[in-house]
């Protein structure tokens, strides 16, 4: 076997976080990492790095990053650290670290993600969590007509904690949520909504469904604005269409804390082990020397 390979694809302004994320990787005993820190040509350099043998990819920054990323990485799992979260890097890198070097079983601390597909007749994107139309323009949240969720949970934050405060849809499951929005004085719901940090605001719900693998839900978007995971993306002309579709076969995303347990219960991070082994439920009994 080869020495492991391991991908960056960061902000540059990272630089502190990919510093320790490469130290991570060494520790775990990685032998070549490849950063890529320049604007653009993410789903290129993406493509390269696993032809270069990549066994782990780490991405670290914003939603169109990730997203970039998400769509170029194949089977190759994916390790996504969103901006502002990045004091978790070290870890993150030791986990990643130990993917890529084969000491953790990948089907135990890896899942498939779902993704929502946007299909218009010139172009086809990709959202990792949330798709949502604006009847205006120049996208507002404001103005919110229909809104679509690879899962909504209570506790989260951005469009997708909407429906997570109404109908929650765990990331557990393969099945997504639609919600259908409007004026806060014309629904039946109203719900206060964190859709960005800092910001809670009444947000009003028509109503809400299921949203199925495989099932193409049209969009009324005509001469609105779509956006990806929050972003503003593009204006739909009048005339055109577009439709959207969960798919489940979204990238192979790892759990660093299901890592790291593994790593811990097969004793991957002991540095000196005792000769007698003993269940973790009798911590008290653990042989410490005087």
């Amino acid at each position: 076997m080869g020495e492991a390979v391991a991908g960056i694809v960061a902000n540059p302004a990272s630089e502190r976080d990919i510093q320790s994320l490469r130290s991570a990787l060494r520790v775990a005993g990685v032998g070549r990492v490849m950063v890529w820190t320049e604007a653009g040509k993410i789903i290129s350099t993406v493509r390269r790095m696993v032809d270069a043998g990549a066994s782990v990819l780490i991405c670290l920054g914003d939603d169109g990053l990730m997203r970039a990323a998400a769509a170029a990485c194949g089977d190759v799992p994916l390790l996504m650290l969103p901006t502002g979260t990045t004091d978790e890097s070290t870890v993150a890198g030791l986990a990643a670290g130990l993917l890529a070097t084969h000491q953790v079983d990948t089907d135990l601390v890896t899942n498939r993600a779902t993704i929502l597909e946007v299909v218009t007749k010139a172009r086809r994107e990709i959202a990792l969590t949330d798709v949502s139309v604006c009847s205006e323009s120049r996208w507002d949240p404001a103005s919110l007509t229909e809104l679509y969720c690879t899962f909504a949970v209570p506790d989260g934050i951005g469009l997708s904690s909407i429906p997570g405060r109404l109908c929650p849809s765990p990331k557990s499951t393969v099945d997504g949520v639609a919600v259908s929005l409007g004026p806060v004085d014309e629904t039946p719901y109203v719900v206060q909504a964190p859709i960005a940090p800092g910001e809670v605001r009444s947000v009003g719900v028509r109503g809400w469904s299921v949203l199925h693998p495989g099932v193409r839900v049209d969009l009324a978007a005509a001469g609105g604005s779509i956006a990806l995971d929050g972003q503003p993306h593009f204006v739909l002309k009048q005339g055109d269409s577009a439709f959207v579709e969960l798919k489940p076969d979204g990238p192979w995303c790892v759990d660093v804390r299901a890592v790291m347990a593994e790593a811990t219960r097969t004793g991957l991070l002991l540095g000196r082990r005792p000769k007698g082994a003993f269940p973790a439920s009798h911590l008290v009994d653990a042989p410490f020397t005087r």
